[in-house]
């Protein structure tokens, strides 16, 4: 069947090339600089069978288009007519959400002849982290021996996520690590034990109050990160299924699961990796670890406001963005916890989350040192922090109608749509959001027919759905509407009407299908979600 597709799909291809009439360089360049957009789009198509070294340049034009459409058929072009020119500018296309994946498809066709253009642009001076992360994607996509000694040279970059990502295109293809590659990842298991024992450790001394619900709840999600990672190291040392049968029997969790999970690793682990592994794994408690690890991983007990400064001022490739969210936000309840210089340090981080949860804390603390430290800000980052804080009270938590960046992510974190999907994930979603505050009888309109319907979601009152004169769906707090979340087809709505105070999370549908493209745990997380919700309906 898949052989008939295949044969389909050129046919398809092979039609519409056929479709296409043979025209003079002249008359192409006069269609590719014209004002009209269908005009363009037939330059673009026509490039498919007249593209030569004198109309090349017309393509890269048509490549770098305003018009979205007229872009979406160059970039189709470009897949077809594989000319290694196109390949520099559809890279810079990787970090829109509107083209990702149109370009991502088209160098992944490209093959391995695109691999050393994929490679200087991941060490282009300045690439984007997202950019770099859909490049080993792709390298790893392409495959072949070419491509693996280019991912290999790669896994000692200092940010782990690419790394991370390196290593999930490895285990895809089931490979296993030989000789220097294997003392690599070897070095790489010993951080990740490190990493998994420092987290015990700090969820365990952090007390069981709600101010640090939220951080040991993203302490549990690092953990689960952690545990995931060893097993990925351990699959590509090792064979995959039998790490995969130790995995499945610590998460059995009970004692004779994971005393079977020992005995296993004990048949093919080396030896030198035993006393570190196993009391990982081991049914013991969290001192008793430490005790056994201390030679291997040196740590000192420490009290709640200690955890939270150590966390604050930790790489980010030991403890993730939500985590020191989190950690940020505990401080606020701690009376104890002074303006440390972690703190203040949060307010110059680039993350915009981080700096305006750590920016209210310190407002909520000392609201003279916040001015003299946000004197010390750009202008349009002062401007930033002071609107945010201005009507917002972090203290009175989800109920004061105004939300901060942390607060949106733990909004959606408690819908049961997004339920169980880790907080790192959500924040990178939190990111898109666009908040709508919404007085009564105000109206959000959506009049192009041909543009998708973003994702809305309730945060505060009620809007009703419409679509022309017709109620599609009354929302209250908590209700979520786009594509994915609805039964059968998403309908067009028109118009969003608030019938009172209410606030609306706007995230637009190309926003939200490229983070989903960049977290396939989003995608397991909201099909499982989803489905089960549809279930429970019926």
């Amino acid at each position: 069947e898949s052989e008939i597709a295949g044969l389909a799909r050129q046919a398809v291809g092979a039609a519409e090339d056929s479709d296409l009439l043979s025209i003079s360089a002249d008359k192409l360049m006069k269609l590719g600089k014209s004002i009209k957009q269908s005009d363009r789009v037939l330059a673009a198509k026509l490039l498919r069978k007249a593209v030569s070294q004198r109309t090349i340049f017309i393509l890269l034009e048509l490549l770098r288009d305003a018009d979205p459409k007229v872009r979406n058929e160059a970039i189709l072009t470009a897949r077809k007519v594989k000319r290694p020119e196109t390949w520099p500018v559809m890279i810079d296309m990787l970090v829109s959400p509107l083209y990702s994946n149109q370009v991502t498809a088209a160098l992944k066709e490209s093959g391995a002849a695109a691999l050393p253009v994929l490679d200087s642009a991941f060490y282009k001076s300045g690439q984007s982290d997202q950019v770099m992360l859909k490049i080993v994607q792709i390298i790893g996509h392409i495959g072949g021996a070419e491509a693996w000694q280019l991912l290999w040279k790669k896994s000692d970059y200092p940010d782990k996520r690419i790394v991370k990502q390196i290593f999930y295109s490895l285990r895809h293809t089931n490979y296993a690590a030989k000789g220097r590659e294997r003392n690599q990842v070897m070095d790489l298991l010993d951080t990740e034990i490190g990493k998994t024992l420092w987290n015990l450790c700090a969820q365990d001394e952090l007390p069981n109050e709600p101010h640090f619900a939220y951080l040991k709840a993203a302490l549990r999600e690092e953990l689960r990160d952690n545990y995931d990672q060893m097993a990925l190291l351990l699959s590509i040392l090792y064979d995959p299924q039998s790490v995969q049968l130790v995995r499945e029997n610590v998460e059995t969790g009970t004692t004779d699961g994971i005393a079977y999970a020992l005995e296993l690793l004990d048949l093919f682990v080396d030896q030198e990796l035993k006393p570190k592994l196993f009391p990982i794994y081991d049914d013991i408690t969290i001192s008793d670890r430490m005790d056994r690890l201390q030679v291997y991983f040196p740590r000192e007990r420490y009290n709640p406001v200690q955890v939270v400064n150590y966390i604050l001022n930790r790489d980010f490739n030991l403890n993730n963005r939500w985590t020191k969210m989190c950690a940020v936000y505990s401080s606020a309840f701690i009376p104890e916890f002074r303006i440390s210089r972690g703190l203040i340090g949060q307010m110059f981080n680039p993350d915009r989350l981080l700096q305006e949860t750590a920016a209210w804390v310190i407002y909520n603390k000392d609201k003279a040192q916040y001015r003299v430290v946000s004197d010390r800000l750009p202008l349009r980052d002062k401007k930033f922090l002071d609107s945010a804080i201005e009507s917002n009270q972090l203290l009175d938590g989800l109920d004061d109608g105004f939300f901060l960046g942390i607060e949106m992510v733990m909004f959606i974190k408690s819908l049961p749509v997004f339920d169980g999907i880790p907080g790192s994930i959500l924040s990178d979603l939190a990111d898109k959001i666009i908040p709508l505050d919404l007085k009564p009888k105000d109206k959000i309109l959506f009049n192009n027919p041909d543009e998708s319907r973003p994702i809305l979601i309730v945060a505060l009152g009620n809007v009703t759905l419409r679509e022309g004169s017709q109620v599609v769906q009354v929302m209250t707090k908590g209700s979520v509407f786009g594509d994915l979340f609805q039964e059968g087809p998403t309908a067009q709505i028109t118009e969003a009407e608030a019938s009172e105070r209410s606030v609306v999370f706007r995230i637009n549908l190309a926003d939200f299908y490229f983070v989903m493209a960049k977290h396939h745990e989003l995608v397991q997380g909201l099909v499982r979600n989803v489905t089960s919700t549809k279930k429970a309906e019926a």
